[in-house]
């Protein structure tokens, strides 16, 4: 695909390091490039696909726009590998895990069990391929049957885990406090495992509301799975998570920054785009980049910490509102309505024996970004008064180098009642893009 209704669209793909694997075009004259990042699909058919259905309802939307049609727009299309993220972190209700095996719960057994606790593994196994992870992945299968009653085992089954996946974050030296990645790699691999095993416990915010209703939500393992199946599967989803996190960090500061900062020497101005695990990718990509000519940021129930934004906090992406890195409109949506964007959550309380209750909620130390907005921001930095996501041909009233956190229940819904995670392509989130393009 070389175009999205007209808008010249060219890909920009990377290796898991950061490598650049294809170089993306742009045309000469473009005064605008939008830089977009998917998060959630492994492979380029998918993300492709999202990306069509969000510029194709960006062109609908603008169309006969005066403001719009005053700029050349292009598109680079960000593919990085990555796993589908609802497959990973959150079990299907009715008694079936992702993936397909009947849970014990349901009336399957031991036996039934552990097969859900292999097709887990099994699941999240194409994420590693590093050498010796082969080795390690069949140590994990290995265990599983004999965990039971076993300490030692136990433990290096979290060994084992840990192994998979290096402590790193963006700066690649030091594992976060936002989502227990320090307890994760620095505890007791015991206590760790003991910790997961217990079931979550229902809690006011959103992830014991998403359990409550049955949604999938991994808060809702434990209602399944014994203890030990408890801990298998919370800890194996927690490692990948903790695996697409390094990865989308990585991309962003090792491939895409320089990448932004060589092309904007060929435009006036970039405007950067995540969905899920992509927004932290693009977030990275601001904080590390150089150039001056970022105008906006757009996360779309982007997959990291309400945190990441903080000074107060410590936050990784700090550095974006602190040096004013996006000269624009830094546009956040959120909803409740998303119920894969803070599944890690649940699972690392359990780990850290935090709390359930208001687990995830705006007040609480873990949360996600595409849940509740950028928080602990300090004063002036959130623009309070544009603060929902507005129908097409809404008037937003943005303020430059300053964070919109955009309510998006009305609009980003599955309209079969499931998750909304995916559905971020709808014409109301494209009409906010256009409004930062020309802001």
């Amino acid at each position: 695909m070389d175009a999205i209704e007209g808008i010249p669209y060219s890909a920009a793909e990377f290796d898991k390091g950061g490598k650049l694997l294809r170089k993306p075009t742009v045309p000469a004259g473009t005064t605008d490039l939008i830089v977009v990042s998917h998060g959630w699909n492994n492979d380029r058919e998918a993300a492709e696909a999202l990306y069509l259905k969000l510029f194709k309802n960006f062109a609908d939307v603008t169309r006969g726009d005066a403001a719009i049609a005053a700029r050349k727009i292009a598109i680079v299309g960000v593919i990085w590998p990555s796993k589908k993220f609802d497959d990973l972190l959150t079990m299907a209700s009715g008694g079936t895990a992702a993936g397909g095996a009947a849970s014990a719960g349901a009336g399957g057994g031991a036996a039934s069990e552990q097969a859900a606790l292999h097709a887990a593994i099994d699941r999240a196994a194409p994420l590693f391929d590093d050498p010796g992870d082969a080795e390690r992945l069949k140590t994990l299968h290995g265990l599983i049957a004999k965990l039971d009653g076993n300490p030692q085992l136990q433990v290096q089954f979290v060994q084992t885990l840990r192994e998979l996946v290096a402590p790193a974050g963006v700066t690649g030296n030091e594992a976060t406090r936002e989502d227990r990645e320090d307890l994760f790699f620095r505890g007791a691999a015991d206590a760790i495992f003991a910790n997961a095993s217990r079931p979550p416990t229902p809690g006011t915010g959103a992830a014991g509301a998403s359990a409550a209703a049955g949604s999938g939500h991994a808060a809702g393992l434990g209602s399944v799975f014994s203890k030990i199946g408890n801990a298998v599967t919370g800890l194996v989803n927690l490692t990948t998570y903790f695996e697409m996190k390094k990865r989308a960090g990585t991309v962003g500061q090792q491939g895409l920054a320089p990448l932004i900062d060589e092309l904007a020497g060929q435009v006036e101005r970039v405007h950067l785009v995540g969905h899920s695990f992509g927004g932290r990718l693009v977030a990275a990509a601001a904080a590390h980049s150089t150039t001056p000519k970022l105008h906006s940021l757009a996360l779309l129930q982007a997959a990291f910490s309400h945190n990441g934004f903080s000074s107060s906090r410590n936050g990784f992406f700090r550095t974006v509102a602190e040096s004013g890195r996006v000269a624009g409109p830094i546009l956040i949506t959120h909803t409740k309505n998303d119920r894969a964007v803070g599944a890690a959550y649940p699972i690392a309380s359990r780990v850290g024996q935090d709390s359930a209750s208001a687990l995830g909620d705006k007040d609480d130390q873990f949360g996600a970004i595409g849940s509740n907005g950028a928080q602990q921001m300090q004063a002036g930095m959130i623009a309070v008064e544009t603060n929902k996501l507005l129908p097409v041909g809404g008037v937003y009233a943005w303020q430059p180098k300053r964070f919109h956190n955009l309510d998006a229940t009305p609009f980003i819904v599955d309209p079969n009642g499931g998750d909304a995670h995916g559905f971020v392509f709808v014409r109301e989130v494209a009409w906010a893009l256009s409004r930062a393009v020309v802001s």
